[in-house]
């Protein structure tokens, strides 16, 4: 009698530690997985805090020659970026990359803090007032109304 119930004792105990173990192996998995969100979260907002840009231009003279214009963005940021990912709107429409130009003035290759960068962007639009957005890749950006 005694034997029969210690070994059923026994049995509960390891079923009951197989069950705990696999609860904590989940949680654990669960717990990584919000950890590592949190991480790029936070990464992500370092980024943004860190990067600024300010379209520049006259907002009563936009620089137009041959169906380009020229606007002028400065990075007002503490952060480098690449110029590769701009995003400009015009009047909530998206402008093709094909139809985008991207210098930053006085050469190189990486928009600098302080740097001026100038966008050529070839579009058709009417009389009257607009307003272009400038994204940077990680979602900052500026906007300028300006009239035409």
């Amino acid at each position: 009698m005694g034997a029969d119930t210690s070994a059923t004792h026994m049995i509960f105990f390891i079923v009951s530690v197989v069950i705990s173990l696999g609860v904590a192996g989940a949680l654990f998995m669960n717990i990584q997985s919000i950890s590592n969100a949190a991480t790029m979260g936070s990464k992500t907002l370092s980024e943004q805090l860190k990067t600024d840009i300010t379209v520049i231009n006259d907002p009563d003279t936009i620089p137009y020659s041959g169906g380009v214009y020229t606007f002028y963005v400065k990075n007002t940021g503490k952060a480098a970026l690449s110029t590769a990912y701009i995003t400009v709107l015009i009047d909530g429409s998206a402008v093709p990359d094909n139809s985008i130009s991207k210098t930053i003035l006085g050469g190189g290759t990486v928009w600098q803090t302080g740097d001026v960068l100038q966008i050529g962007a070839t579009v058709t639009i009417a009389s009257g007032s607009h307003k272009i957005i400038v994204m940077t890749d990680n979602g900052v950006e500026d906007e300028f109304e300006f009239r035409k």
